[in-house]
């Protein structure tokens, strides 16, 4: 006997208005897809899979879980907060039955890549050779191992006020994000931070929650880094309300017996909206004056996105108590940098590095933005460390006695 019909099988699948909304303000389906937070079931508290996204975007295929009215609701949030006007927010779930926008990308976009990231070729991996440590008087790699003491960092003006905002907000509290681009120098001050507590004898706790995926930490998961960083081995409630108040419970105790708490989480840029959400009832936690948790979000540049308030609207109360620091490229400092990492191996930069090679460095990773006058720097500590170390076997390679910047060209 023939199945009957029902209602969502005579809904057309074909693509909603919506994805040319997206097209048209530069956002592909992935981003979208983290901005909508699943509302039922065992995905509760989740953002779409890209999977489900696509299917709701290109074939009027709905997630199974959470009500369409919820995500009908998120979605006008947050084309509300792309700065969509009201009248064309409205035709977002309406149908596209031309499909005009088949074949075409996100504007900003191009196949398989994200908006606005810098055009330059990526520097491979290469391990210093032992012509290039013999040429150069190197005993060891400048680059391995290479922070091994406070006094191995290296901190410019604007890493050392970042510095000092993260030490201050772990002692005395606040909520702050920092956002780098990979290999800018992020979990060096991070672990600087932890060293410089347990090195001046600080009564902060730091809290890091385990979770590898940060996609999915939850509240939850948040409470059991807190009770079990606090009260090791204390039996964790199975609810989240009677965990609250354990939480609570147990910061409290610690902050009357003179401790300080901040919760560090890092890869915080693939953190769910609901979670950010959730953020904001952490930090408001307090026993009298007295906030109980600092919070310190560490991400790549996507973070500041996520920050946005004007993308992520439904999560302003929380992104409006949080401050942002950015870290940004080597380029002003990066003689001072490079000196700094050769003086630990006993080196002279003067002798390895011509006049000019500085200026060589940041023209190979510096490449023009939207328009000549728009310069994107990937001058970065990472970044430089692979670009030099290959400069340095070329230089070997060819016997030449110094890096200059028609060597860097080259690379």
């Amino acid at each position: 006997m023939p199945r009957l019909a029902c209602k969502v099988d005579l809904e057309p699948h074909m693509p909603l208005k919506l994805k040319g909304i997206l097209m048209e303000y530069g956002v592909d389906q992935r981003t979208y897809a983290r901005a909508i937070t699943q509302t039922e079931g065992y995905v509760k508290g989740r953002p779409l899979s890209l999977a489900a996204a696509a299917d709701l975007i290109v074939r009027n295929t709905w997630p199974a879980l959470t009500p369409r009215r919820e995500i009908i609701r998120q979605t006008n949030e947050f084309l509300f907060g792309l700065g969509v006007p009201a009248d064309v927010i409205k035709t977002a779930f309406e149908f596209d039955p031309d499909d005009i926008y088949r074949g075409h990308h996100p504007k900003g976009c191009h196949a398989g890549q994200h908006a606005q990231k810098p055009d330059i070729d990526p520097i491979e991996t290469e391990m210093l050779t032992p012509q290039a440590k013999k040429l150069f008087k190197l005993f060891r790699d400048p680059f391995t191992d290479d922070v091994q003491g406070p006094e191995d960092v290296f901190l410019s003006a604007d890493q050392r006020y970042i510095r000092e905002v993260l030490f201050a907000t772990a002692r005395h509290g606040g909520f702050v994000a920092v956002a780098g681009e990979s290999g800018s120098g992020k979990t060096t001050l991070r672990r600087d931070l932890l060293d410089r507590i347990q090195r001046e004898g600080h009564p902060v706790v730091a809290i890091q929650p385990r979770v590898i995926d940060k996609g999915v930490l939850t509240a939850s998961a948040i409470c059991h880094a807190i009770i079990d960083d606090l009260n090791p081995g204390a039996r964790v409630p199975r609810s989240l309300e009677a965990q609250a108040r354990a939480v609570e419970r147990v910061l409290t105790e610690s902050s009357r017996a003179g401790n300080s708490h901040v919760l560090i989480i890092e890869e915080a840029h693939d953190l769910s909206i609901q979670t950010l959400k959730y953020l904001k009832r952490f930090w408001e936690l307090e026993d009298g004056f007295k906030k109980l948790l600092a919070i310190i979000l560490v991400g790549q540049p996507e973070l500041k996105v996520k920050l946005d308030e004007r993308r992520n609207f439904e999560a302003r109360e929380v992104i409006r108590r949080c401050e942002i620091a950015e870290l940004m490229p080597l380029d002003n400092v990066l003689e001072d940098y490079l000196r700094l990492k050769f003086k630990r191996v006993s080196a002279d930069y003067s002798a390895i590095f011509a006049a000019d090679a500085a200026d060589g460095i940041r023209a190979r990773l510096t490449r023009p933005g939207k328009t000549p006058r728009d310069l994107i720097s990937m001058v970065y500590p990472l970044t430089v460390n692979r670009l030099v170390v290959r400069a340095l076997n070329l230089a070997a390679e060819l016997g030449q006695p110094r890096v200059d910047a028609a060597l860097i060209k080259e690379l």
